[in-house]
């Protein structure tokens, strides 16, 4: 099993593989889109829905990945990927092979990635899986002050 690290420097999400490899995430405030730099190019990420539950990170020439419940597909050779999204995490899975990402339970906190077994793209595929669930944690995050500022009717004072 890896352990890797997703960490935000300098309002871009760094991915420390420990490999000497250089991937990143970068993302409005809003989590509606974001861009996904890798050694082998860049990516564009978006929600593939309303509720954000799937994601694709994809380039001019098509999809690369795309993680949701119910059709996910991943780089390189194997059988059916799954994803599985949590409130506080998801769950890749292919031939018994897996990526467990954590996301921090405080804010600004590293992300904890387990991958276990071979991965084509693993940064990309780990990246895309992190704006997946930081998408939705956000989503959460602005649905939470939307109604919080209609029951309390706006700034009081």
């Amino acid at each position: 099993m890896t352990a890797l690290t997703v960490r935000k420097q300098d309002g871009v999400f760094v991915l420390d593989s420990g490999a000497g490899g250089c991937a990143s995430l970068r993302t409005g405030w809003t989590w509606r889109r974001g861009e996904i730099r890798t050694g082998a190019g860049l990516w564009t990420v978006a929600p593939t829905d309303r509720r954000r539950i799937g994601v694709t990170a994809q380039t001019e020439h098509g999809v690369a990945v795309r993680l949701d419940p119910l059709r996910s597909h991943v780089p390189g050779p194997g059988g059916v990927a799954r994803w599985a999204p949590g409130r506080c995490g998801g769950e890749l899975v292919r031939d018994g092979h897996r990526i467990a990402v954590r996301l921090p339970g405080r804010l600004g906190g590293p992300i904890r990635v387990d991958v276990t077994g071979v991965w084509a793209e693993v940064e990309l595929v780990t990246l895309t899986a992190c704006f997946a669930l930081m998408s939705r944690r956000r989503q959460r995050t602005l649905n939470t002050m939307a109604v919080i500022s209609i029951a309390t009717q706006g700034p009081v004072g």
